[in-house]
């Protein structure tokens, strides 16, 4: 949920409370408990469905995982072989070009993990009619290839997947409109006691007010170069939201690479970051609202 949905759910609960709290009121209020009841079944109805959310956003990062770690396996099983045949072939330059570790692998972005990957592939394909003694043949790099493939595409299980958050993410939109649209209905209620119940009055006023905090920000991002680890300035960073009409985000990189959105839909985004000298870079993120994302995008040059 976004910082105002929970903040509207907050002040959706206190109003709850309030005016069961006061029964001698609320029984002045003709259809006060008709409204309250529905304000429970909304209120039930968005912690379920953020819930779900919750647990679908889970599994995609599962999804992801699973096939990072998978690509990750087979570039150090392909490296292994290349590195006992460079080291035979006393190969230096190839010796260094495919020696790889789990942890540098690890600590790439997913950009870098692909073009990683790649790069191992189109290395082994020159040397590919002397490698069937270390166990590297075409069977092996259209294995390779599809790992690279099912990473850099995502699978249709994680396409599903992200297509229910989405779903969610509409669901729960809906769920707060009906909540919003029941508490106007209170608000008009109330208004019947505005001259015989002033402190009362006071006090749902004072409730049904929804405050977001200025200072919290939704979204912090840096852009910044893979090599020199250095913030690149003026690039251009599109956010479009994934089964959305609206405009997509266009925001600007600053002198040392940073921005913020303060504001941002909670979804399933693509990201596309241009710079004039780099290699554009489109990525996948998830944003599910709970708490400030952080975008970290390294910029290879090409």
């Amino acid at each position: 949920m976004t910082t105002l949905q929970v903040e509207k759910l907050r002040m959706y609960i206190a109003l709850r409370i309030l005016l069961r709290a006061n029964p001698v009121i609320l029984a002045k209020l003709p259809n006060a408990n008709e409204l309250l009841t529905a304000l429970d079944n909304a209120i039930a109805e968005i912690q379920a469905n953020d819930l779900l959310k919750k647990k679908t956003a889970n599994e995609i990062k599962q999804i992801i995982n699973e096939l990072r770690t998978n690509l990750i396996k087979s570039i150090m099983s392909t490296s292994r072989k290349m590195q006992a045949y460079a080291d035979f072939k006393k190969d230096k330059a190839l010796l260094k070009d495919t020696k790889y570790t789990e942890t540098y692998l690890s600590n790439l972005k997913d950009v870098e993990l692909v073009q990683t990957a790649k790069s191992l592939y189109e290395k082994v394909n020159l040397y590919l009619t002397e490698l069937e003694p270390y166990e590297l043949t075409a069977e092996t790099q259209k294995a390779l290839q599809n790992d690279i493939t099912l990473y850099d595409t995502s699978s249709p299980q994680l396409d599903a997947k992200e297509r229910e958050q989405t779903n969610l993410t509409a669901v729960i939109a809906g769920n707060y409109k009906t909540a919003d649209a029941i508490v106007a209905s209170l608000d008009k209620q109330v208004e019947i006691v505005h001259d015989t119940e002033p402190l009362f009055y006071k006090d749902y006023k004072t409730t049904r007010k929804v405050e977001v905090p200025k200072d919290v920000v939704d979204l912090i991002a840096k852009v910044t170069d893979a090599e020199t680890g250095a913030g690149v300035p003026n690039a251009t960073v599109t956010f479009t939201l994934k089964d959305d009409t609206t405009a997509p985000i266009v925001k600007q990189s600053a002198e040392k690479g940073g921005f913020q959105i303060k504001t941002i839909t909670p979804g399933i985004y693509t990201v596309t970051v241009v710079k004039l000298g780099y290699l554009t870079q489109t990525l996948s993120i998830i944003i599910t609202g709970d708490e400030p994302y952080d975008l970290d995008v390294k910029m290879v040059k090409g």
